[in-house]
């Protein structure tokens, strides 16, 4: 089959017929082919996705995937000569983008329609045609002919209209008016165009606690409107196949975190930026290097999403752009088709699966304003047919993702970042009873908890500062005693993770920031911690996920993290080695512990199918047969890269 799909001649006709400005100023041509597999990112400004999604930015185009970068604003700034200045910042991410794809930096430039009449540049690397770049030349924050904040006061009021800059030597040669809508539907046209199977943006919702020097957002005004409008086109967005994955990442405030970016990773990023960079007067100083050098998820998705049923069956989730997918495996080993169950409201893309006292398994989300917790306990009617149970948040309007267990009573146990950056805990009494959030007391928590069940209806809770890890045993009855996990001189640059082990120990395993080395602890039974051992960085920048393999596993715990080039990783000992098992998967992979003591590692693939790789045990410990997609004939594969 095609790796490419052609686009209806008739867009280009209706635009032709109702398009307005100076026809010379013109270049329309058929826009550019829709792949299969495609990554697109919108952003604010030229260098925004160099600098915040690298390095799965150019670890995916070296993939062969292709990639359209769309900017909402010509980043002209406040400068005196802002054609000038708009055109050397968009010649910096041509000369960027041809870096990381290791081809000459020649590019085609011509015009896309996007709706009423307006154009967007769209410039072609000529060598490879699957890198793209979409310019809608917006005013950017600092502009005053346009007032100062104008994407900031677009977004507020529907009855403001713009005009955009006009960068020297840009296809579209003539200024263009937009308002709110007309933003929102020329993305959402973009992306209906494309037909983008992952979507990256920029961060909404910045963490209060860093970056006050932007008052009132906590990050570039534009980021943060940018990010707003481009959600908006996002859910308006009609895909052709499934619901694309939306992934977020963080801004500025990286450089107020530890990294976990390997040094290969770092120099990645740095080689791109350099190239941007020289043409860009005002991007100096070692505060680009502080974002340079780290990159983060703004709502990192963990490796609870993929949870085993009776007799050997099995269902994932899959939080999308327009709803939840969702997996069912047989016993006997099929998957079905995804089904895409609708949102409740918009939710934020962490899910995780745990199993409460009656062996019923329970999904549970968070709001996108992490508000509400919201869980849905499945029985044996319909999933699409039961109804969410809401849990209010503790007040604020900065909680993290939630962190959920079931304890050894079967009850429910919910713990979030709060917006003081402290710890609340709460725990169901029954179904639908809930005791009071309690505060741990701690501070500067970042994102990420992790929970273990112990015995007598005790919980441990992990969580990270940006200089210890911090753990608490919480018993039934409240009354939780809270120490420091010691991990050696390294900061912890990443959620911690926890997990039992095949002993019955608990092992803690955190990315630090050297180089995003990962750091494994055990704590014995008496409770004390120790046999400290690390793993070299995997690279990229998620987390990792620790299964136990149960008591038919060949190995103590099962290590799985995936790098920047989405290439899964496992280690089934203490201290390594990675073993590469190929293939490559967006985002976090989960496991399966298979009955037979097998495991079955489970992704989604760059087209947002749901991909599957088995390992089974031997003498030499774990060996995997292979991605393949789990809803195909077994004989055909995922490309390995």
């Amino acid at each position: 089959m095609s790796r490419t799909a052609a686009f209806s001649v008739g867009l280009v006709l209706a635009f032709l017929a109702t398009c307005q400005g100076p026809p010379q100023q013109l270049a329309v041509e058929p826009p550019p082919p829709v792949p299969q597999e495609h990554y697109a990112q919108v952003v604010a400004h030229p260098d925004d996705d160099l600098l915040f999604m690298n390095p799965d930015l150019a670890e995916g185009m070296r993939s062969g995937r292709p990639t359209t970068s769309i900017y909402l604003t010509a980043g002209e700034a406040d400068m005196p000569d802002k054609a000038g200045y708009g055109a050397g910042r968009q010649e910096g991410t041509r000369a960027a983008y041809a870096q990381m794809v290791g081809k000459p930096n020649d590019w085609s430039r011509t015009t896309i329609p996007v709706g009423h009449g307006r154009l967007a540049e769209v410039d072609t690397l000529r060598a490879d045609p699957d890198v793209r770049l979409v310019l809608l030349n917006l005013p950017e924050d600092a502009n005053a002919q346009q007032g100062r904040h104008a994407l900031t006061r677009l977004r507020q009021d529907p009855a403001l209209r713009v005009t955009t800059t006009v960068p020297a030597g840009a296809a579209v040669g003539y200024p263009q008016q937009f308002d709110r809508r007309a933003v929102v539907e020329s993305l959402t046209a973009l992306l209906d165009a494309f037909q983008p199977t992952v979507i990256r943006l920029q961060d909404d919702q910045p963490d209060h606690r860093y970056q006050s020097n932007w008052i009132g957002v906590h990050n570039h005004p534009d980021h943060v409107a940018g990010a707003a409008l481009a959600k908006e086109a996002v859910s308006a967005h009609r895909p052709r196949a499934f619901s694309p994955m939306v992934l977020t990442y963080r801004d500025y405030n990286v450089g107020d975190t530890p990294s976990a970016l390997s040094q290969a990773d770092k120099t990645t990023t740095r080689e791109a930026f350099a190239a941007y960079v020289g043409h860009d007067a005002l991007a100096r100083g070692e505060i680009y290097r502080s974002w340079s050098d780290n990159s983060a998820y703004r709502w990192p998705r963990r490796g609870e999403w993929v949870m085993a049923t009776e007799g050997g069956g099995a269902q994932a989730f899959s939080v999308r752009a327009h709803g939840i997918a969702r997996w069912a495996r047989t016993p006997g080993g099929v998957w079905s088709e995804p089904e895409l169950l609708p949102l409740p409201e918009p939710l934020r893309p962490q899910v995780s699966l745990l199993r409460e006292g009656r062996g019923r398994p329970v999904l549970v989300a968070q709001s996108e304003d992490g508000a509400r917790i919201l869980l849905l306990r499945q029985g044996s009617s319909d999933v699409r047919s039961r109804q969410w149970d809401v849990v209010d948040a503790p007040a604020g309007a900065e909680n993290g993702a939630p962190a959920a267990i079931a304890d050894s009573d079967g009850r429910i146990v919910l713990a979030v970042k709060n917006s003081a950056g402290g710890v609340s805990v709460r725990r169901e009494t029954a179904p639908g009873r809930w005791q009071p959030w309690s505060e741990l007391g701690a501070q500067d928590v970042q994102d990420g908890l992790s929970f273990v069940a112990g015995l007598d209806g005790v919980v441990h809770l992990f969580a990270a500062t940006r200089a210890a890890v911090l753990h608490w045993e919480i018993p039934r009855a409240g009354g939780a005693r809270g120490e420091q996990v010691p991990i050696g001189a390294a900061r912890p640059a990443g959620a911690p993770v926890a997990e039992h082990a095949r002993d019955g120990s608990i092992r803690l395993l955190v990315r630090t920031d050297r180089g995003g080395e990962l750091v494994e602890r055990t704590s014995s039974s008496t409770g004390s911690w120790s046999g400290r051992t690390t793993l070299p960085a995997p690279g990229g920048i998620g987390g990792p996920t620790a299964t136990d393999p149960g008591p038919r596993g060949s190995a103590d715990l099962i290590r799985v993290s995936r790098d920047a080039a989405g290439r899964v990783r496992v280690a089934d000992r203490a201290g390594g080695p990675w073993l590469d098992v190929g293939g490559a998967v967006t985002d976090h992979p989960a496991t399966l512990v298979e009955p037979n003591g097998d495991i079955t590692l489970v992704g989604i693939g760059f087209d947002g199918a749901l991909v599957v790789n088995t390992g089974a045990r031997g003498p030499e410990g774990l060996r995997f047969a292979g991605w393949r997609p789990a809803v195909r004939p077994p004989g055909s594969e995922v490309r390995a890269d």
